[in-house]
């Protein structure tokens, strides 16, 4: 049977020898396959979250209350008094369990953190986002042993502020390209340490200015060398190891960087010059620290969306305060459906990305299989954030053009669209670029289509005998009216036509999937524009049904314009499924006139008023 080796090359190849071999059993693999695993939705509620959570959300409310987000951007730093007052509420141990001196927070009620700080200044966001998710305290918790565990969690708890330094000038997405490099040094034949050469860049919470260093200990990702010269070795060879740095090592050394958004954020260079990290500081395994990296990437990535919610609910505030203030042609402009249908658009979208909020992180608790789900999390959140501050600035005209500084010397309500679309223009590129998790999304949701169909690319009979079950089950699956999956779990009541869409739509994209991996085998991971349509269908039917479980959960179910909202939002997500002919006489939910005039003049009448629960409105005055 061909190996990875022979299928694969460069990058490809050793990015194959770190993939996570367990089998995908989330919501996404199963609809490349024909297979809607509802009970991953069924089977989970919504649940209050605990006392302690609550007690710290009113202290952060009270500490943001205090946080001038223009006042951030303009001086481009986060005063040390914020700094303090964070660790003194514990906000740097949200997750780290109450053993370790942590708030023991769990990942679902770390998002309704993410979401009260996404919705009032993204630097501060940033900073807490960086090391509660993807700092040393959550690899240290996934791989780390107990006297690690003993030594770095409490640091953290108190306030210790940590980073992760992956991404390299040569080294983006392409993250096999690592130069840095951990040479062993040894005693007595043994193993004591490493030492680390090579330079970070883009690395979160690093720098606090040029050769000062904000975060106390960075989780670095190195390849494992016996000498220099070993650092240029073909990447089929190369091994990655994960360590724990203390920025306080001899050379040791910083610098910060300046950005068009978020501008209080602690980014920057990290250099390391013969770093002595001893070996009580690596995590995990020798040879295994990307796929340490990747690990932790996976829930640490959750932390995203649920930022964005925040920001898309203080998006759907202000549409609604300016569509219903702003009077042109004798009537609010919300009641001009060009307008109103964007105000709807987003009502429907905060809904929707509080549902993938919601099951994902409940998912995360659980422990089941987010690594698609979370990538996929990602680039909805991101992508609806840019296209709904985009209609933002439409709804608001010059004025989202402006300065706050320059609206409020003016008199009027300074609104900071200017800023939230410099801030929110990154996220489309860090925790992994959208266009390539999209590319990931497939290659990891075809694994099986790729480990059986690799007997008949290297025509092995035995293997050919093994592999055929799969791919005729697929097929027949592919044809049938319904599954067992489907009938296990599935809704009735108002959203049934939906169910009954997603298990349609999931037949029919196992049938493409298999009719691609057939006509083009091992062709099929550079057809990269194909694979990215495979995978927004995928994408497309975890929103249906994340909306349509959240709809029906009983704190939902009896909101005023749930059931319309979400109706809307299925109606325009079949639209790229069934695109409408241009000059069709036909219209649908979503582009009916009279539908969304009806919406809108209920949006702006606050009937949706409570979309926007979870964030700091603040006083524009």
């Amino acid at each position: 049977m061909a190996t990875s080796e022979t299928l694969f090359k460069g990058s490809l190849a050793v990015a194959e020898a770190s993939r996570d071999t367990n089998a995908y059993s989330g919501f996404i693999s199963g609809v490349f396959e024909g297979i809607v695993r509802r009970k991953l939705f069924s089977s989970y509620s919504i649940s209050p979250i605990s006392e302690a959570a609550n007690d710290f959300l009113e202290r952060l409310r009270l500490l943001l209350a205090k946080v001038d987000p223009e006042q951030i951007d303009q001086e481009g730093e986060i005063r040390e008094e914020i700094v303090t007052a964070c660790a003194a509420i514990g906000a740097f141990g949200v997750k780290i369990p109450k053993t370790y001196g942590g708030l023991g927070l769990t990942q679902s009620e770390y998002h309704t953190v993410a979401t009260l700080l996404g919705g009032h200044d993204a630097s501060i966001t940033v900073l807490l986002s960086a090391h509660n998710s993807i700092g040393v305290a959550e690899p240290v918790k996934l791989v780390g042993n107990d006297e690690q565990k003993q030594r770095f969690l409490p640091r953290l708890a108190k306030g210790e502020i940590s980073g992760f330094a992956l991404t390299e000038k040569d080294a983006g997405c392409d993250i096999w390209n690592l130069k840095t490099y951990a040479i062993p040094v040894k005693e007595d034949g043994r193993i004591v340490g490493y030492r680390l050469t090579g330079d970070k860049l883009f690395t979160t919470n690093a720098p606090r200015r040029d050769n000062q260093f904000l975060a106390s200990l960075l989780v670095v990702i190195a390849q494992i060398v016996n000498a220099p010269h070993e650092a240029n070795r073909p990447k089929e060879e190369r091994q990655f190891g994960a360590f724990v740095v203390e920025t306080r090592s001899h050379g040791c050394t910083c610098k910060r960087l300046r950005f068009m958004g978020v501008r209080g954020i602690y980014n920057g260079e990290v250099h390391l010059r013969d770093v002595f990290v001893p070996m009580e500081n690596r995590l995990g395994e020798e040879g295994k620290g990307l796929r340490r990296a990747l690990e932790t990437l996976t829930v640490g990535r959750l932390t995203l969306p649920a930022a964005c919610l925040g920001i898309l609910k203080k998006c759907l505030w202000f549409a609604r305060m300016r569509a219903q203030q702003r009077v042109q042609y004798d009537r609010p402009i919300g009641e001009h459906t060009d307008i109103g249908s964007k105000v709807v658009l987003m009502a429907s979208r905060v809904l929707a990305l509080e549902a993938l909020v919601k099951i994902t992180g409940l998912w995360a608790d659980a422990k089941e299989d987010v690594r698609l789900e979370s990538a996929a999390a990602k680039i909805l959140a991101t992508e609806w954030l840019l296209e709904s501050l985009l209609d933002l600035f439409r709804i608001y005209g010059g004025r989202a053009f402006e300065t706050q500084e320059s609206l409020r010397l003016r008199g009027e309500i300074p609104v900071p669209i200017e800023r939230m679309i410099r801030d929110a223009l990154i996220n489309v590129i860090w925790e992994g670029t959208n266009g390539i998790l999209t590319l990931w999304i497939g290659r990891e949701g075809l694994e099986e289509y790729f480990k059986q169909g690799t007997a008949f690319l290297e025509w092995q009979i035995k293997d050919m005998l093994r592999a055929t079950p799969f791919f005729v089950k697929v097929l027949s699956r592919s044809f049938n009216t319904l599954s067992a999956h489907e009938k296990n779990g599935s809704a009735t009541g108002p959203y049934e036509a939906w169910e009954r869409f997603v298990g349609e739509k999931s037949r029919e994209l196992a049938r493409k999937t298999l009719g691609a991996a057939a006509r083009h085998r091992r062709r099929l991971v550079p057809k990269q524009l194909l694979m990215k349509r495979l995978v927004k269908a995928s994408m497309h039917l975890l929103s249906i049904e994340a909306i349509v479980w959240y709809g029906s959960q009983k704190e939902i179910k009896e909101k005023e314009l749930a059931k319309s909202l979400i109706t809307y939002f299925c109606s325009r997500v079949k639209e790229d499924f069934h695109p409408t002919p241009l000059l069709s006489s036909r219209t649908s939910f979503w582009d009916d006139d009279t539908t969304v005039y009806r919406l809108a003049k209920d949006i702006l009448a606050g009937k949706a008023e409570w979309l926007e629960d979870g964030i700091i409105k603040m006083s524009l005055t």
